[in-house]
């Protein structure tokens, strides 16, 4: 019988083929920031699941679930990049992000928003705290020594405001939107 658990991380560590040498993977702490932002991002990533369990699958919700599929691939990516060290991330990719949140913008707000809503809006402000959340264990990586191309902390911040530009399209179509 093939078991699920492997029992190798019950000690509190992990193997991490990034802070390896030669292509070989090392024991870590699970606390360790390379550590905590990839399980942050995988949190990020299910959240943005979360949000794309209540849209429709009509008009702007089919739009979202759409975009939201793309980046949540795109922040797998992100993180196959940082725990193996072979980039799966492009600029192309950057670029993509940045026309998503501005096709979703629109007007400028003028005020703070409190994140509030549907459920499917709220979703999205909640992926995007985890996200932004990522980007700050990122950030703690990097002040550890950990080497980042500068290309994925850009990612990860454009993934963020892509995600808030959606919740603010969402919010406008239903009528409402919580400025503050």
């Amino acid at each position: 019988m093939v078991h699920l658990y492997t029992r190798s991380g019950d000690s509190g560590e992990t193997w991490c083929f990034a802070l390896g040498e030669g292509g070989k993977p090392v024991r870590v702490p699970k606390d360790h920031p390379l550590i905590e932002f990839l399980g942050t991002l995988d949190e990020a990533n299910s959240l943005i699941g979360l949000a794309r369990s209540f849209l429709s699958s009509k008009g702007l919700d089919a739009r979202v679930n759409g975009d939201l599929k793309w980046i949540q691939r795109l922040l797998f990516n992100v993180g196959f990049t940082l725990s193996s060290r072979e980039p799966k991330v492009a600029e192309e990719d950057l670029e993509k992000l940045e026309r998503i949140a501005d096709s979703y913008y629109g007007e400028p707000l003028r005020r703070f928003i409190l994140p509030a809503g549907s459920p499917k809006v709220a979703a999205l402000h909640t992926a995007r705290t985890a996200v932004r959340r990522a980007e700050r264990r990122l950030v703690s990586a990097v002040k550890s020594g950990i080497t980042v191309d500068p290309l994925v902390l850009k990612i990860i911040n454009r993934a963020s405001d892509a995600l808030f530009a959606m919740a603010i399209a969402l919010a406008r179509a239903e009528g409402g939107l919580e400025e503050v």
